[in-house]
């Protein structure tokens, strides 16, 4: 787009200038080739701010100092005994728009649930947060690339920290459906009135056997 209108202008101002007095061409160019630079570099320092990659902040509803929230919302996913639907774990907006479809429940559909937390024993959260259902955040960060690294409370040389906390996934009990494993941060919190105890979707904290 800036390539076309710089040839443009040149095709403009040769046809303006032709018979004007030497130099008026030369001068022009330069002038709106100036311009053209700094919204090149505008464009640039704009872009800039909105870019990076996105992650999932787990059990909070806002982002860190260095992040930009996209949005907050409500972690769902399948219900912990019922196969099918996806195993992948959701952080749905707060404000959904709907498109096409029919009101009431319908057969041979995925579903999705509100998450809570299964917090039985007082570690590594406080069991005050058991059955409690799990918020999100959707952060932008500043930096090219985020991963979450397993296992870790550190990051490797050259990686900045953007929050830390602990695995949590389905239970292993027998008869359970898997999901995938999430970082839930470290100083969790919880959705405002989701304390009902459905127990439909849930996670738990995640142990590991001896290698």
């Amino acid at each position: 787009m800036i390539m076309l209108k710089i040839v443009l202008i040149f095709l403009l101002s040769y046809v303006y200038c032709r018979a004007g007095k030497p130099g008026c061409l030369k001068n022009h160019l330069i002038k709106e080739m100036e311009r053209n630079l700094k919204d090149l570099q505008s464009m640039h320092v704009h872009n800039g701010e909105n870019s990076g990659e996105t992650y999932i902040r787990w059990g909070k509803t806002s982002c860190p100092e260095e992040s930009n929230l996209v949005y907050d919302g409500y972690a769902a996913g399948k219900h912990h005994n019922i196969g099918g639907s996806g195993s992948n774990i959701l952080c749905l907006p707060k404000s959904p728009e709907w498109k096409d479809y029919k009101d009431g429940q319908n057969t041979w559909r995925g579903k999705l649930y509100g998450i809570e937390y299964e917090i039985t024993q007082n570690k590594p959260y406080p069991n005050t947060f058991h059955n409690k259902d799990i918020p999100c955040a959707v952060c932008l960060s500043t930096r090219s690339t985020v991963l979450m690294v397993p296992g870790k409370v550190t990051c490797h040389d050259g990686w900045h920290k953007e929050f830390s906390g602990y695995l949590m996934s389905q239970s292993s009990t027998n008869g359970r459906t898997p999901s995938e494993y999430i970082c839930v941060d470290e100083k969790l919190e919880s959705v405002p009135g989701g304390d009902s105890g459905r127990d439909e979707a849930v996670v738990y904290p995640v142990e590991s056997v001896k290698c």
